[in-house]
């Protein structure tokens, strides 16, 4: 591939990891809103998140098998027609059945485009762990700002139109730009592996939790975060809306500080020593209620690398030539942790209180740690990787 069509690429990967997190964040950011304008009980609200995660298990599943059977160009481009179809229903639509139906395929797409993104990488960029931690360096700014942005308007449902527009136009520059673009595509594989097949490999099961508690943890987070703060602290959307930024700003500048290292220590080692710094900001920031929001927004320095090392740890158990079938099957399965979290969630926040649910958060974190020590201690596999 010539340096020019490297370039492109570079833009290209930049630009949709910049909008596909951009979008994402601002579902937890008006929440609040959503519950306002649509009259809805905290179990209602819940399903908005819930069935953003029903859009992720749907794409991962079936996009992640479609990855390595069809021309990378076509299918990712495919995608992006998905999921700008959605940033636009968005632009008119104030029903909220609709918006439920818009966000499968808003989520699950941004979701299925950021994963290719991190699965295409090292075919065409040499340092691959460098260029994948820029581009997650540039999703992370992409949250940041439109969660610190979108918090100060997202008092009025007409910011979320306005935004998704604008979101919609770089959409369609993302699509023309993949048009110029000549991905490589999947090798072909000697013998079609089975889902079966995977599975029954020993690290998949635990991969899966590894992958659940860190979507919780995280995603947790992102979705609750601005409600906690509104409904059980007492402070503000904005107020609450800040700190989510923090978090985000803290994890954007972690992928950027951290990036020269992950190869000297080794992917597994920054995996667990991060996990558990995770764990204990979490725990430490919850219990300290409203003082403790900024060990919170602290803890993206530790989530920082973890999500694109899981997406590269996952790929070094399976062929390249299935790396997409087997990552887009883990994925999709542990997104059930996230679809039963969001449901167990709102029910939960319902009954005995923000205060109390949002303790799930910590435990979770903790459980991603503690299985990352058995995947790297209980598999013979994972002990070949550093």
């Amino acid at each position: 591939m010539s340096k020019q069509m490297k370039l492109r690429a570079g833009v290209f990967c930049s630009l949709v990891m910049l909008i596909t997190a951009a979008s994402d964040s601002l579902r937890g950011v008006f929440l609040p809103q959503f519950r306002s304008s649509f009259s809805l009980t905290d179990t209602q609200a819940a399903g908005i998140i819930m069935v953003s995660y029903i859009g992720n298990l749907l794409f991962l599943s079936v996009g992640g098998r479609l990855s390595d059977r069809l021309p990378r160009k076509k299918f990712i481009g495919g995608v992006l027609i998905l999921w700008a179809a959605a940033l636009f229903s968005y632009i008119f639509t104030e029903n909220y059945h609709l918006l439920l139906v818009a966000i499968i395929f808003s989520m699950g797409g941004s979701t299925m485009i950021s994963t290719s993104v991190n699965l295409v990488t090292p075919l065409i960029f040499a340092s691959p762990a460098m260029f994948v931690s820029l581009f997650n360096f540039l999703q992370g700014i992409g949250i940041t700002a439109s969660q610190n942005i979108g918090g100060r308007f997202a008092d009025r449902l007409a910011s979320w139109h306005i935004v998704n527009a604008i979101l919609f136009g770089l959409a369609v520059i993302s699509f023309i730009l993949l048009m110029t673009l000549e991905l490589p595509d999947p090798e072909p594989s000697g013998e079609r592996i089975s889902i079966g097949r995977i599975l029954r490999d020993p690290a998949s099961l635990l991969l899966i939790c590894c992958c659940g508690g860190y979507f919780i943890a995280e995603h947790g987070l992102q979705n609750w975060l601005t409600s906690y703060g509104s409904e059980h602290l007492g402070m503000t959307v904005a107020s609450s809306a800040i700190y989510l930024s923090m978090f985000y700003g803290s994890l954007t500048v972690g992928r950027l500080i951290f990036a020269p290292f992950i190869d000297r220590i080794g992917i597994f080692r920054c995996l667990i020593i991060w996990s558990a710094a995770g764990a204990v900001l979490y725990a430490a920031g919850f219990a300290m209620g409203r003082s403790g929001l900024i060990l919170v927004a602290a803890a993206g320095l530790a989530y920082s690398i973890l999500y694109p090392l899981l997406v590269m740890l996952i790929g070094k158990f399976f062929d390249t030539s299935v790396a997409g079938s087997a990552t887009g099957l883990i994925l999709s399965l542990a997104t059930f942790f996230d679809i039963f979290f969001n449901a167990f969630f709102g029910r939960l926040a319902e009954h005995k209180g923000y205060g109390t649910a949002i303790f799930v958060l910590p435990a979770a974190a903790a459980a991603f740690s503690l299985l990352l020590l058995l995947l790297k201690f209980g598999v013979k596999r994972s002990k070949e990787i550093r």
